[in-house]
């Protein structure tokens, strides 16, 4: 992608009359950074924080920079007033604003560049954004995030990955900044974006922030996750973490919290992730996590979660790399109750009572409640305490031109969580799409397309709707869901 990426600067700067990009990156002029002055140009490491955040609420890139040579350039853009109608972003985390790479009239595509000022940068500091990157094609667009020292670029992240047509949700990514001392440097993101009325790439709460935390106040220091979707790793991951390491991150804003574990790999009771169920080190201790063994999924109901990672001084290993989802409470207040111990804001449960619903040929329909029941036939009402449901002809192929649409309903008083065994449709053209009750005019909590197994769902009712979509051409041997009732 990187190649990709140099190819289109070069021919775009040939097309805007603009220097090309050199294989090293000069330093900031900051004489036309209009919110900082000469002196403020290196910044103190006590004020990378306030100086080098940034949440686009104010408008402004300030302090960062747009040092884009061609068609693309990152600019504020409001939620309420997006630069591209047929592309909107999604809502994000917090605020109303982010800065995206901003095409043309014409959707000409480029490389949109957003650099820092010169900064230094102590071991342990952390650099955390939300991201949206979509594209029509799979990998079709890029955002690189690199470190650049002395003209000499070291890549921190990649996230090409995420860049699929079914990509509606705003995600956290961070890196640890690599100096074993006190260094000067300059953080730049690479943004490229396509011609593709579907493709976008955009950034939003930028932190630069250390690492360490402490035991009189911890979560304080520590990174915080509040986007509803995001991965987290280990300094370094996927080389070796450093010696005497300290990090944690706090997940806020949750009725409930659910942790994938993508990788694992930490000295067996030496280098350990502890797990608390609330935001300080005081919180009920649900886990304390060591080896070479891959965790199973956690999901539990709670506000918070403080996750803190410490290693020794010998042994250190490739880490983790860890998964989050966030399902947020409503804002309705919760039902009272006469129990005099405190119990969380969860949401009250909505109950639903659909009885007709279009069936595909053949399929059968029940209002009675049943468990461990399977259904592999196109869409249908399927009402019960527990279940799993199949595409069609699994684990064979499925056909072409398929819309099947499945009502999941569990008793009243009760929610549903959707999880998938296994899943395989053709990337970027057969999805799945959920929704959070009976019909697509719900809440859109799911889209998925491709090889990798999605993450639970949670509803806020006792229904939701699974709608599985094909096109005319391309199949693969299709996925399998179970879905059970919780409170």
């Amino acid at each position: 992608m990187r190649a990709t990426l140099i190819c289109w600067l070069l021919l775009a700067s040939l097309l805007a009359n603009v220097g090309a990009r050199s294989p090293v990156l000069p330093k900031l002029d900051v004489d036309i950074i209009t919110s900082l002055d000469s002196e403020d140009a290196k910044v103190d490491p006590k004020l990378v924080r306030t100086l080098l955040d940034n949440n686009f609420e104010s408008g402004t890139l300030n302090p960062w920079y747009d040092e884009s040579p061609g068609y693309v350039n990152w600019r504020v853009e409001n939620l309420a007033s997006p630069s591209e109608a047929n592309s909107t972003a999604p809502k994000p985390a917090t605020g109303s604003q982010y800065v995206r790479a901003t095409r043309n009239a014409d959707l000409a595509s480029g490389l949109a560049i957003l650099r820092s000022p010169t900064f230094t940068a102590s071991p342990g500091d952390r650099v955390s954004f939300d991201f949206w990157i979509r594209s029509k094609r799979p990998e079709g667009n890029n955002l690189e995030l690199v470190w650049v020292v002395d003209r000499t670029e070291q890549q921190l992240v990649s996230l090409s990955q995420f860049s699929t047509l079914s990509n509606y949700e705003w995600r956290t990514q961070s890196a640890v900044i690599p100096v074993d001392v006190p260094t000067e440097g300059v953080l730049v993101f690479y943004g490229y974006c396509g011609s593709n009325y579907e493709d976008a790439v955009a950034i939003d709460n930028i932190l630069v922030e250390s690492s360490t935390y402490t035991t009189q106040a911890p979560g304080s220091d520590c990174i915080v996750l509040s986007a509803s979707f995001g991965t987290f790793t280990s300094p370094n991951y996927p080389s070796s973490y450093p010696e005497n390491a300290n990090v944690c991150w706090l997940i806020t804003g949750a009725y409930s919290i659910t942790l994938q574990f993508n990788n694992f790999e930490t000295e067996t009771g030496k280098d350990t992730l502890k797990i608390y169920l609330g935001p300080t080190i005081s919180s009920e201790l649900f886990a304390d996590l060591s080896g070479s063994y891959i965790p199973n999924e956690i999901t539990k109901y709670t506000e918070s979660m403080l996750l803190v990672f410490t290693s020794d001084s010998a042994n250190s290993y490739a880490g983790f790399s860890i998964t989050y989802q966030i399902v947020r409470p409503s804002t309705t207040s919760p039902p009272t109750t006469s129990s005099t111990k405190a119990t969380p804001s969860y949401a009250p449960i909505i109950c639903e009572t659909t009885t007709e619903f279009q069936t595909t040929t053949g399929f059968p329909t029940t209002t009675e409640f049943q468990t461990s029941t399977e259904h592999s036939s196109c869409g249908g009402l399927i009402s019960g305490y527990s279940g799993i449901i199949n595409s069609p002809n699994y684990p064979y192929e499925y056909e072409n031109n398929l819309d099947c649409r499945y009502l999941i309903q569990v008793p009243c008083g009760y929610r549903v969580r959707l999880y998938f065994n296994s899943f395989n449709t053709e990337s970027g053209y057969d999805f799945i799409n959920v929704h959070d009750g009976p019909s697509t005019s719900n809440y859109l909590i799911l889209r998925a397309s491709g090889t990798t197994r999605p993450s639970t769902v949670y509803s806020s009712s006792n229904e939701i709707l699974l709608r599985f979509t094909t096109d005319g051409s391309g199949t693969r041997s299709g996925w399998q869901a179970t879905f059970e009732y919780y409170y």
